[in-house]
């Protein structure tokens, strides 16, 4: 499990990421979501945690995430399973043998085919049967592979020494060497071909399995697509795909999947590959989870399906983590699971950095978030420059938004506070205005003044110191002049 972030540094967007009590104390729970806009590194936190599976590749691709603004390397450190688990000179110190990850690497490469893994690093389907085989044959298969690699070299070398001493002495001496080697490396051979073929079966076997579980998540979020046969060729598997009941090929050049498919339905194939490769996985209990916006292309219905199915597959997991720049899918998906941590990734000093993320503040609009943010200041004050700047942002929108509603006939939708004031001022006995002449108008008037020194229009906004006793004062008499709007 992911216990804790300790710092992300000099990677894309992260290039000072350190953690903040104040924010976030880094600790990661059961169930984590993480709302970001597009752009703010949600996708590099995602590249992040797939390279901790030790991947080369995935590893590789962290390494290209080099923050453009420093000469620095990648720093990045977390606590995982109690163990200080960090990312320095192109490698981690520790890998998790158990994530897995859905992203849009994974929805590209796996759109037309699906990957089989490989023999020395078993993942993708092969990681499927392997908890359901004989506990030796991939070792014995490892075993094969190496002496048959081995044995090629030794060849390879013995054939360029006979071709250096021909008609030398020794010639006839190399000669019979090699074909002893050729004779061991043919013994070799063998073996690897039984045990191939073993698993071949073992494939065949799982594959139809695999293919009834990819048409259950299927018919949930497509029913015109449907997989009717999976062929093994080399390393993939090439699926026959029913298309609105037209058949086609994955591997065919006569149709276009590419093409032929749309967004929504390439997303569907993918998604539901990567969840019926987890459900027949033995040991989910076991495995990190992570999903990197898995609604692409997704319409209203199958949003909310595959929010019910994400929900039981992180209670199921042994950690889970869903990254999401759709906030109100991140609010319908924490509603159905307790004891969820929610996080936001957010630009500040320079650097993307993570803090908790209130989302039931985050979904309000308008004049009821701005209300909200006013209220909860006053309830429990703020604890940094940033929360009350953003406190001082909203008193000026809630008054001008209330002023609109009530006094729509009056004031038009391109006129602010300060034009409010002017309409108050200079009104006759007859207009509904009149009545906020006085101490109303006096009171309105100093909390736009007190705006406007923090108000990104004064060259020195970012400045200005802010006193918690003066800003409660105005908060307060904002929330009062509400009520007398």
């Amino acid at each position: 499990m992911i216990d804790k972030l300790l710092y992300i540094k000099n990677c894309g967007r992260f290039i000072n990421c350190t953690i903040s009590p104040n924010y976030w104390d880094g600790t990661f729970s059961k169930i984590n979501t993480i709302y970001a806009e597009n752009g703010s590194g949600k996708t590099t936190f995602t590249q992040i945690l797939k390279s901790l599976s030790g991947s080369q590749v995935d590893i590789e691709n962290v390494s290209k995430r080099k923050s453009l603004q420093t000469s620095q390397n990648i720093n990045i450190s977390f606590m995982i399973n109690h163990k200080a688990t960090i990312y320095n000179n192109g490698r981690w110190n520790h890998n998790v043998d158990k994530i897995e990850v859905y992203d849009t690497y994974y929805a590209e490469s796996n759109s037309y085919i699906i990957s089989l893994g490989n023999y020395e690093n078993p993942t993708g389907f092969f990681d499927i049967i392997l908890p359901y085989c004989n506990k030796d044959l991939m070792p014995n298969l490892k075993i094969a592979i190496k002496h048959c690699q081995n044995l090629r070299n030794s060849i390879k070398t013995l054939q360029e020494n006979i071709k250096k001493n021909k008609r030398t002495p020794i010639e006839n001496e190399l000669k019979l060497r090699l074909a002893r080697l050729r004779l061991v490396r043919e013994q070799w051979l063998k073996k690897r071909l039984t045990i191939e073929k073993e698993l071949d079966n073992l494939v065949e076997q799982y594959g139809e399995k695999y293919l009834t579980a990819v048409n259950k998540y299927l018919s949930k979020f497509n029913p015109n697509l449907k997989l009717v046969k999976l062929n093994k060729k080399g390393r993939q598997l090439v699926y026959h795909l029913l298309i609105n009941d037209i058949e086609a090929r994955t591997d065919s050049s006569s149709i276009s999947l590419k093409h032929s498919l749309s967004e929504g339905d390439k997303s569907s194939l993918a998604l539901s590959f990567f969840l019926a490769r987890i459900e027949l996985l033995p040991d989910i209990a076991e495995r990190i989870i992570v999903f990197d916006d898995p609604l692409s292309s997704f319409d209203t219905r199958r949003r909310n399906i595959t929010t019910s199915i994400l929900n039981r597959l992180a209670e199921k997991s042994a950690q889970f983590f869903l990254l999401s720049h759709d906030l109100n899918f991140v609010k319908d998906f924490c509603g159905k699971v307790p004891d969820c941590t929610n996080l936001k990734i957010v630009w500040s000093n320079s650097s993307s950095r993570f803090i908790k993320n209130d989302i039931e503040l985050e979904t309000m609009t308008g004049i009821s978030k701005d209300i909200h943010v006013l209220r909860k200041y006053l309830e429990k004050g703020a604890i940094s420059d940033i929360e009350r700047r953003d406190v001082i942002r909203c008193m000026r929108p809630v008054i001008e938004g209330i002023f609109r509603l009530k006094y729509y006939d009056v004031v038009t939708d391109n006129e602010w506070l300060g034009n409010f004031l002017d309409h108050i001022r200079k009104c006759d006995s007859q207009s509904p205005l009149h009545r906020l002449k006085g101490s109303i108008y006096d009171t309105i008037s100093d909390i736009n003044e007190y705006c406007k020194t923090y108000h990104h229009s004064n060259p020195k906004y970012m400045e200005e110191q802010i006193y918690d006793n003066e800003l409660r004062q105005y908060v307060t008499s904002c929330l009062k002049i509400i009520q007398l709007l």
